[in-house]
């Protein structure tokens, strides 16, 4: 019996020492946080939310959630004065940032530039006009056309909305206008530009042998690559693939995929999403 109320009693006195440590734990986090403290925290994390709308459609969400942890990690170490944890945690974060700065370059800069005011800075091209796009809609069926009777593989994508920065980052940069003899020239000689994708911005070739999403990478010309579907859908871009085999003209937008296409249909269908996309 007196073993029980012992036992009883240590139990008790355990039970009131957990909840004054829990008491003095909880006024500790209590004093941590003050009306600028609650500020901040919201500020931090509205911040994070507008760095995740901007990221969400690029390869840099994969970094996000371990940045975000990290983040997390630091907030509680310093709520709870584990200073050596919080070094730690603040160190991992700056190491992370560096390496996302060296990695990701041209994403960080479309989405900079993608914010705030868009402002036409003297000696920039002005913007294509219909006809100047109808131009271009011609010279890419026509040297479709080209190209797939001769079986030649081709892969060009064509700017609609989204920033393609680093899409021509990971090519040869140029400013030409889109001529079917210079895509021809591409694609079907055998030039070194030819082993990656055109990229076009209204009526002007932007870059050439673009390796797209990953640098120094062979691409595959295939509407079937998971890494040109990507670039047609989450990029929003017009894709056309000419297949090296049987000389198929393809074009992928967003979900869309069109096969077997003739340079008429496809000319229809290029007008369709760039010149009258509300019809």
């Amino acid at each position: 019996m007196n073993l029980w109320l012992k036992l009883i009693e240590q139990i008790q006195l355990s039970w009131a020492t957990v909840e004054s440590t829990a008491a003095l734990f909880w006024q500790g986090i209590a004093g941590q946080f003050s009306l600028l403290g609650l500020i901040d925290i919201v500020l931090v994390f509205a911040v994070l939310w507008w760095l995740y709308k901007k990221l969400r459609r690029s390869d840099l969400i994969k970094i996000f959630p371990k940045i975000l942890f990290l983040l997390l990690m630091a907030l509680i170490a310093r709520t709870l004065g584990l200073w050596a944890l919080f070094i730690v945690a603040s160190s991992l974060i700056m190491i992370a940032l560096l390496a996302v700065a060296a990695l990701y370059a041209p994403e960080i800069k479309a989405v900079l530039e993608s914010t705030g005011p868009r402002l036409n800075p003297a000696g920039t091209q002005p913007r294509a006009s219909v006809g100047d796009i109808q131009q271009m809609i011609k010279a890419v069926a026509e040297a479709t056309a080209v190209l797939s009777r001769a079986h030649k593989p081709s892969l060009i994508v064509i700017k609609k909305d989204k920033s393609l920065i680093r899409l021509i980052e990971n090519g040869t940069k140029m400013n030409s206008v889109v001529t079917s003899e210079l895509l021809i020239d591409f694609f079907g000689n055998g030039s070194v530009l030819g082993r990656g994708a055109v990229i076009i911005d209204t009526n002007r070739i932007v870059s050439a042998g673009s390796t797209l999403l990953s640098p120094r990478a062979k691409v595959l010309f295939s509407a079937t690559n998971p890494i040109i579907k990507k670039v047609a859908k989450d990029w929003g871009t017009v894709v056309v693939v000419v297949n090296k085999t049987i000389g198929d003209i393809m074009l992928l937008h967003g979900d869309d995929t069109y096969k077997n296409l003739t340079p008429s249909e496809l000319s229809r269908i290029l007008k369709t999403i760039l010149v009258y996309p509300s019809a």
